[in-house]
């Protein structure tokens, strides 16, 4: 198709155009000279006339080469003004000729791209199973669908990589291993445990975790039991019998040890209104509770 298109060579021709000011030596000592005079100026009654007047001929003056330097400027600009015109239409036209070519490009090249996705991924799913890794385990690079990429070259690295991870996985089953046996040992669950491993945490560092945990446990343990008995012995020693009765020794108090709660089985005898009234009447204590071995609903077909 490139040969169908056939650009003829083109130029553009460019004449500098040099812009001039007559008498500009003339002007500019004028200028100077009238510059010079009034740097120093100092506006009294008597001169205010004068200067005024001088003040409006250099505005006049100062307005006329402005206006005449934009004069010149939008004629020098108009040719330059319409060879953009121009340039600009031939770049519209050329744009609109891109458009398809560039969509029809990208649009092959991402099918191009696909047909190179769809093969590595077959590659990947052929070569995971002899390392014994999960093919969805694997994250593909942008760089192996280039069109640069070989199927040796893509091959290798899939290969080390695939060692890589079974080296891994290996390496984590080992220290799966080794902490559900240790937990095994210590009495505890693992489950929590073998969740903690990582590449930066490994057996070594979970099991003295664990260690830990059972010491700061076994501590705990041993501190409530010395804070139950220490106030067992502090109650014991301010405790005294007297005959049946257990005094307290400090504020002369008889202690009550007969039992706080009581149990009684209670067999209700009446019509179904009767009873659910009864039960509703002993759920209405708040230190009272039931429990009901044969419910109504039991009895009813």
């Amino acid at each position: 198709m490139a040969n169908e298109i056939v650009l003829q060579d083109f130029n553009v021709n460019f004449t500098p155009t040099k812009i001039t000011i007559n008498n500009e030596e003339g002007l500019k000592k004028e200028l100077e000279v009238i510059s010079n005079k009034y740097k120093n100026l100092i506006v009294t009654e008597d001169n205010l006339k004068s200067v005024k007047s001088t003040r409006a001929k250099l505005n006049s003056l100062n307005k006329g080469l402005d206006d005449k330097r934009k004069e010149i400027k939008s004629s020098y600009n108009e040719p330059l003004t319409e060879f953009e015109d121009k340039v600009k239409g031939f770049r519209d036209i050329i744009n609109q000729s891109l458009i398809p070519i560039d969509k029809g490009i990208k649009i092959l090249e991402e099918s191009q791209r696909e047909e190179r996705l769809n093969h590595v991924e077959e590659l990947i799913n052929n070569m995971a199973p002899e390392y014994g890794v999960d093919p969805e385990a694997i994250q593909i690079e942008k760089s192996w669908t280039n069109k640069t990429m070989t199927d040796i070259k893509l091959t290798k690295i899939l290969a080390d990589g695939f060692n890589t991870l079974k080296r891994q996985k290996d390496l984590f089953e080992t220290n799966k291993q080794l902490v559900i046996e240790h937990c095994k040992y210590v009495g505890i669950e693992s489950e929590g445990w073998v969740g903690q491993l990582s590449d930066d945490y490994n057996a070594t560092e979970v099991i003295k975790a664990i260690d830990q945990f059972i010491e700061d446990k076994k501590q705990k343990e041993i501190k409530e039991q010395n804070r139950i008995e220490s106030e067992q012995a502090i109650k014991e020693a301010t405790q005294q019998n007297v005959g049946n009765t257990t005094v307290d020794t400090e504020t002369g108090e008889v202690i009550d040890k007969s039992p706080t709660e009581y149990t009684v089985t209670v067999q209700l005898v009446g019509s179904k209104f009767d009873i659910i009234q009864a039960v509703q009447k002993i759920n209405g204590f708040d230190n009272v509770t039931n429990n009901i071995i044969n419910p109504l609903s039991s009895w009813e077909g």
